[in-house]
């Protein structure tokens, strides 16, 4: 069996310019008819072919293939095996994250789509809470002892976890003399919790660490609202009123969903955890 470059590159469905790049560097290189110069490829190629792009696609480099192939050492041929195990527990691990991620998107979108704001207080209730936030600011963090990237790596830890556990970021609004709410963008706050804990303690020192340290105690109200920055805001401000609440008060608010918009008013679902205590 004889096959053209043509008839190759649509069985495997990739363009004629790849064969005759792995022609060039020597990982594949066809049948030549000495006679016409005529290029042609048997059955060994087309399993030598499977087998290049069966490990290129995990993302292993054409150069350790090539190498790997010519040195012909079985030795080579099972480190290249491990090495593809690897990198496969490693996007099994990715693409259940994305599974997981999909499926609490689905939740919440149910959640959303026959959603009513509560706009009669009598109805919401009021409950304790007594737990630990941590308070994480970036900025502070940057220009702290710790390194730029070890900054960077905790944030995207932090973030990878928080959606691993359906645990997400915290933030807080200031409520200023019950006229305006002022949010800090660059403070976020995630719950106490062994994980969070292990991942900050990677990072922080116990001292720096118990400095972060935020209680959340006391009664709150807790809601869903859907809508934009301006009306979550006009939406605490009328909460912190009804139920009598200092003028300069705080809401913890979590985002669950937005919804993008071609102009500036993006639409957020949020939870908000108003302190009523007097």
């Amino acid at each position: 069996m004889k096959l053209s470059i043509g008839e190759v590159s649509k069985i495997f469905n990739i363009s004629k310019e790849t064969l005759r790049y792995y022609d060039k560097i020597g990982i594949l290189k066809p049948e030549v008819n000495s006679q016409n110069g005529y290029r042609y490829y048997l059955f060994k190629h087309l399993e030598k072919l499977s087998l290049i792009l069966g490990i290129k696609l995990l993302g292993i480099s054409l150069a350790d293939i090539k190498d790997t192939i010519e040195s012909e050492d079985l030795n080579k041929y099972k480190d290249l095996v491990l090495k593809q195990e690897e990198i496969l527990q490693v996007k099994k691990k990715e693409l259940e994250h994305l599974e997981y991620n999909l499926n609490e998107s689905k939740k919440v979108l149910d959640i959303v789509t026959s959603f009513q704001n509560e706009y009669n207080f009598d109805n919401l209730e009021i409950s304790d809470k007594n737990y630990t936030l941590y308070a994480l600011d970036i900025k502070k963090l940057l220009s702290s002892n710790i390194s730029p990237i070890d900054t960077l790596s905790l944030e995207k830890e932090l973030s990878y976890l928080n959606e691993e556990i359906n645990d997400t970021y915290i933030y807080l609004y200031t409520i200023v003399e019950n006229n305006s709410v002022r949010e800090d963008e660059n403070v976020l706050f995630i719950k106490e919790n062994s994980r969070n804990i292990n991942l900050l303690e990677k990072y922080l020192n116990k001292e720096y660490l118990d400095s972060l340290k935020l209680r959340m105690y006391g009664k709150y109200v807790s809601v869903n609202f859907y809508g934009t920055v301006k009306e979550i805001n006009e939406y605490i401000l009328s909460l912190n009123k009804y139920f009598n609440c200092p003028k300069n008060n705080s809401a913890y608010v979590t985002y669950e969903f937005y919804l993008p918009k071609k102009t500036d008013d993006v639409t957020y679902f949020v939870n908000i955890s108003l302190n009523v205590s007097r």
